[in-house]
């Protein structure tokens, strides 16, 4: 039986923004977790969940601390003998990879489409998958898109609306001609309340199949 793939109406559409984590770029936070639990840390519960740790990382998120500040915080909740660069690969163990068949997708959309990045990540992570993805295809990610918005450069993030009202002025976009692509639906709600037409890629889903 034919699996059936709900799509966005695209009729009023001149513009996409994407989301990037597992829209664009695989991920697997779990990755992340195990690596740290091989490096030691000494509080699981209170680094991966517990409140310090979740506002040390919206705080990254949005640029307000620096990764030397963010490694040396981690430093603290694991063993003594780890080095930044083991902390800087266990945090990248989450970056999987950039199918080559979404690239093809953004390639054709951009024809017809006005295409935009709006993604909450930090500056390691940014280095790593700019720099793996210069690697295999031999161009810049930027060059797929119109522009780039990282939450870290602008000092914003979703779900707060004001990163959609940033986007939206920035490049003079019309939000009823706006589609926003996210896998997290308080992203999509937020970007809604906005005027946004909001989608919101669910588990099993890919974005191959809802814009081809």
């Amino acid at each position: 039986m034919e699996k059936i793939v709900q799509k966005p109406d695209l009729k009023n559409i001149k513009n996409i923004i994407f989301d990037f984590g597992n829209v664009l770029l695989n991920i697997n936070p779990a990755l992340t977790a195990e690596a740290f639990k091989k490096l030691g840390i000494k509080d699981e519960s209170d680094f991966f969940g517990g409140r310090s740790s979740i506002e040390l990382m919206v705080k990254y998120e949005r640029g307000q601390a620096t990764s030397e500040e963010f490694i040396q915080a981690i430093s603290a909740s694991v063993s003594d003998k780890v080095t930044s660069e083991q902390i800087i690969d266990a945090w990248n163990a989450l970056l999987l990879d950039f199918p080559s068949i979404r690239v093809e997708l953004l390639q054709q959309l951009r024809s017809d489409y006005r295409l935009f990045l709006l993604s909450n990540t930090n500056q390691i992570h940014f280095e790593k998958y700019t720099q793996q993805f210069q690697a295999i295809y031999g161009y810049p990610l930027e060059s797929l898109f119109e522009k780039m918005w990282f939450s870290h450069q602008i000092g914003l993030s979703k779900p707060d609306t004001a990163v959609f009202e940033f986007v939206l002025k920035d490049k003079n976009l019309n939000p009823a001609e706006t589609l926003f692509i996210d896998d997290t639906l308080m992203h999509v709600e937020a970007a809604r309340k906005s005027g946004i037409y909001g989608w919101h890629l669910t588990q099993g889903s890919d974005v191959c199949e809802i814009l081809k």
